[in-house]
């Protein structure tokens, strides 16, 4: 089974916004950030950069991401 923090930071890279990813997945906003903090911790980067308003991949952040695209793709096949 793919890690659901897999798919948190999928949808908040499609959605640019915490909230509204939260929304998308019937998450709390708090239990969004919760999963990134603990994604951040387990691989020791920042993923995000959070500047008023505005939210950004780090470079880190944007390798990440390309692989938990590519799980979430492998996943998918392998079911």
């Amino acid at each position: 089974m793919l890690d659901p923090k897999i798919d948190t930071l999928l949808m908040i890279c499609e959605m640019k916004n915490f909230t509204k990813a939260a929304k998308k997945l019937s998450l709390t906003q708090p239990a969004v950030s919760h999963h990134i903090n603990q994604l951040e911790k387990e691989l020791d980067v920042k993923i995000f950069n959070r500047k008023r308003g505005q939210l950004s991949l780090t470079s880190e952040g944007e390798t990440i991401v390309m692989y938990a695209k590519r799980m979430k793709s492998i996943y998918a096949k392998m079911k």
